[in-house]
């Protein structure tokens, strides 16, 4: 039996919804995935269109951040309808008074990294999960569910604890692709071995990293604010699994705010259903394989429950198919403080999340009463469309 309880909803009533769009000062580019807290029971992330909404009392003080630009404080009631951050300088490196020991200063963020996790390895969270497959411009299918899994450092082990989705035929071919386990994207342990099924071969905090990486940085902001943005970029011809990234980490501390770049050659299962025309009716046919791909990432990071952990986990992944492009993207986003969990089904990594659900069954209600990430234009269409044929539930 599963029970998931939303403490924030029994206030409902004396909250109201804010809605607004992040975005760069300067370009006036979206940020999509910035941070909104209000309270540990009310915050959220921007969507990948940069807007978010929130649920919150007219008087409480937004906080709005985004890893390389200045945060800003802002009381809900004139939030207004665009919020424009200010990025942060970045500094020549030539002018510092105290030159950066970049090999020392990756030697500390790694023995920092690991330090946080032998700490805080057993501590959980609970994690909203979105993932929608397109092709072409075509949204084909939409999964939503809620999530538990240890959460300091690199999310693992992750658990059902309450989940959806639906699903349609995108084209005149009666066949259409997705991949069974594109959750386990998220739970790949990015940042240092420490004593887990590895999926990544290569990644940038081992003690080796020179054999496989160059690496770079930048500087931005100053003072106690400043941040390293170090890049490091695989050197060519590797094979294996490889994390080619740039990660963000706060220059006083050590410790990690944000990763960004794309994991390559990583091992998925992709499923695919063929429905056929026989003389005794259409007969659907499935097709499993492992496929290797590239899958781009975007990882921020929190510190709200005094440990490192991750807040929020982006993948979007696409490859060609029968003429058409399949466009996989995932958002997983901590709600821990608004959300509480028993009981649940661990997920293998091998395992079809599509199963997991069906045979958990279908919740009209709750999944009515719980957004927790702003759906963009096409996801809210797409959700109204899916809503209106009834297709949530059923899944022959």
């Amino acid at each position: 039996m599963v029970i998931l309880l939303l403490s924030s909803l029994p206030l409902m009533a004396q909250l109201e919804r804010f809605e607004a769009t992040i975005v760069d000062a300067k370009t006036h580019e979206p940020l999509p995935f910035a941070s909104v807290y209000a309270s540990q029971k009310s915050s959220t992330i921007s969507n990948a269109v940069g807007a978010f909404s929130i649920k919150c009392s007219p008087d409480a003080v937004l906080r709005i951040s985004y890893v390389g630009y200045k945060t800003i404080h802002v009381q809900a009631s004139e939030l207004g309808g665009r919020v424009a951050l200010e990025p942060l300088a970045n500094q020549l490196k030539e002018v510092i008074v105290t030159p950066i020991d970049l090999k020392d200063f990756i030697r500390k963020t790694t023995s920092e990294t690991r330090r946080q996790l032998r700490k805080n390895e057993k501590r959980k969270s609970s994690f909203f999960y979105r993932q929608t497959t397109f092709a072409d411009s075509t949204c084909f299918e939409l999964m939503e569910a809620f999530l538990q899994a240890k959460s300091a450092v690199f999310l693992r082990d992750l658990v059902l604890l309450k989940g959806r989705f639906a699903g349609i035929q995108p084209d005149s071919l009666h066949r259409y692709s997705f991949w069974t386990n594109f959750f386990i994207v998220s739970e790949l342990p990015m940042l240092t071995r420490y004593d887990y099924h590895d999926n990544i071969g290569v990644k940038p905090l081992v003690r080796n990293y020179r054999d496989y990486y160059d690496v770079g940085y930048d500087i931005m902001g100053d003072g106690d604010d400043r941040i390293l943005a170090i890049q490091f970029a695989p050197k060519p011809r590797l094979w294996q699994s490889v994390l080619a990234v740039t990660l963000y980490v706060n220059a006083r501390t050590h410790l990690l705010q944000r990763m960004e770049g794309e994991v390559r050659n990583v091992n998925v299962v992709h499923k695919e259903y063929v429905v056929e025309e026989v003389d005794t009716g259409k007969v659907v046919r499935q097709i499993k394989t492992n496929q290797s791909s590239t899958f781009h990432l975007t990882v921020n990071m929190t510190e709200e429950r005094g440990f490192l952990e991750v807040q929020s986990v982006y993948v979007d992944q696409q490859f060609m198919r029968y003429g058409k492009c399949i466009n996989t993207r995932s958002i997983m986003f901590n709600v821990d403080g608004m959300a509480s969990a028993e009981g649940g089904r661990k997920m293998w990594n091998y395992g079809d999340l599509h199963n997991y659900v069906r045979e958990q069954g279908y919740d009209q209600q709750f999944w009515h009463d719980n957004e927790m990430v702003r759906r963009t234009p096409v996801e809210q269409q797409v959700m109204e469309m899916f809503e209106s044929q009834n297709l949530f539930g059923v899944f022959e």
